[in-house]
């Protein structure tokens, strides 16, 4: 059998592994199938054939100006300090494949070179994609000098079917696999859905919208994004790869009136070391102690960058239980720690603030709740914290809000959670898995960004973060 076949496999030996995703995840769960015994495992998922991309990383289209334009939210080395060594290692092909691009992310990584620092940029999502797609070509690689066939199939998995010790997928091209055990990883759940967001002057997305929402760009419209994160950022970036930064007209509106704060690296590299007491009986104590070690970094000068990787560091050795055993009050701090350690892409972030600063930009504090098309442009219907509304005319809107109520997942999951294999937190709405990360079938494992709880563990920082993916795919072994 190949390295990689797309279609169906061949039968071979008696133990067969399927792998439900094509992103980091799915490609974490593949690395630790090492040290398990399969005869074959199959990987299915939208764009398995080039797995490790996921949605996330996906390769960009070679003709369109935003292409490298999105970038990630952490410096290479927080995400993966083998992947900053990678890029490092490439940095002249990588130089000059980013030479006269729109942004200018070679001047923003120019502070960075020249302090002998390529380990802190904010790299293109795609070079990363690279990376992982590589890393997993060398795992098949591996796998298939042990006798072990690894078929990457593009489909996409839409229902399980479990009986005694065997598990039956459905995909939507409507094939049937077979398979003895699955782990499961999906990405995270839809873009919450605004009234209107799907009109004449409006998309529910940026993602898959970009052609789009660039004509209205070029056509020098006003850009109004439905939320403050990593999503806004991006399409900031999409405009400024289409225009000159003089004519960019762009408004984000977030309940809190406020950006996230950039991840900054520095020289040498350091990071937070929080101390908490443990036996808290309330949430209200516990997030008070955290609030004090984040106010005290900040006062002895430290990044959030450093506070943001200390915590994660810190809560993936000291599980939350230790300090906080009550998992009802447990289940009131990732929201609290979330919204705390918010940060993303310098380089963004930074133009962003100098945007604002300049005119060019402006940031509205309140809740979005519809937007109604206009005979030339939108009206956004905004309410403040005290219910109040304000009607803002605009050119276009993208919906950036993230997930919330009304928010469903991949059909999969849906599938899986109707069948009681998985189930939901009443808090927040993430997903519950066993010790391990099983489900209530113990030969299926899931792991997605959406999962709050692991056994009777509450999961401190959300997983919404490469790394921490990574560490509990290695954990659940």
């Amino acid at each position: 059998m190949s390295k990689i076949e797309q279609g169906f496999p061949r039968p071979k030996g008696d133990h067969t592994h399927v792998i439900v995703g094509d992103g980091i995840t799915a490609l974490a769960f593949l690395e630790a199938a090492q040290k398990r015994n399969f005869d074959q495992i199959i990987v299915v998922g939208k764009q398995a054939a080039e797995l490790g991309r996921g949605a996330a990383y996906a390769k960009g289209e070679a003709d369109t100006p935003w292409r490298f334009a999105y970038l990630l939210n952490s410096p290479a080395d927080d995400i993966d300090p083998q992947f900053a060594k990678w890029l490092a290692n490439r940095w002249d092909a990588i130089s000059e494949q980013m030479q006269n691009r729109s942004p200018d992310w070679l001047g923003a990584a120019a502070p960075l070179v020249q302090n002998d620092d390529l380990y802190g940029v904010n790299a293109p999502r795609e070079f990363y994609g690279d990376y992982m797609e590589e890393q997993a070509r060398n795992l098949i690689s591996a796998f298939d000098a042990r006798g072990v066939g690894v078929t990457l199939m593009d489909d996409v998995a839409t229902a399980l079917n479990v009986a005694e010790d065997r598990v039956t997928i459905t995909t939507q091209s409507g094939r049937e696999l077979s398979a003895q055990s699955v782990d499961v990883a999906p990405g995270g759940p839809s873009t919450m859905r605004i009234k209107g967001d799907d009109g004449p002057f409006s998309t529910p997305s940026v993602f898959g919208f970009e052609a789009r929402i660039a004509e209205h760009i070029k056509a020098g419209t006003e850009i109004f994004c439905i939320g403050g994160n990593a999503a806004m950022l991006d399409v900031l970036r999409l405009c400024q790869s289409l225009i000159p930064e003089e004519e960019l007209k762009f408004v984000a509106c977030a309940p809190d009136g406020e950006i996230p704060t950039p991840l900054v690296p520095r020289l040498p590299r350091k990071l937070t070391v929080p101390e908490f007491c443990s036996g808290h009986q309330t949430a209200e104590t516990f997030l008070s102690e955290v609030r004090r070690e984040i106010d005290k970094a900040l006062a002895e000068g430290d990044e959030m960058r450093e506070i943001r990787a200390g915590f994660r560091a810190h809560f993936l050795q000291n599980p939350l239980s230790g300090y906080l055993p009550d998992v009802e009050e447990a289940r009131k701090v990732p929201g609290a720690l979330r919204f705390w350690l918010r940060g993303g892409t310098r380089d963004t972030i930074q133009d962003m603030n100098r945007f604002v600063r300049e005119g060019k930009a402006r940031v509205v504090k309140g809740l979005v709740q519809e937007v109604r098309p206009l005979d030339r442009g939108a009206e956004v219907v905004v309410t403040d914290e005290g219910g109040n509304k304000q009607q803002i005319k605009t050119g276009f809107v993208v919906n950036c809000a993230g997930a919330g109520p009304g928010s469903r997942f991949d059909p999969l999951t849906e599938d899986m959670l109707a069948h009681g294999l998985l189930s939901r937190s009443h808090v927040g709405g993430g997903l519950q898995v066993g010790a391990g990360c099983r489900t209530s079938a113990p030969n299926i494992r899931y792991l997605s960004p959406a999962v709050s709880e692991i056994g009777d563990e509450v999961v401190a920082m959300p997983l919404y973060d490469a790394h921490m993916l990574r560490s509990y795919v290695a954990r659940s072994l």
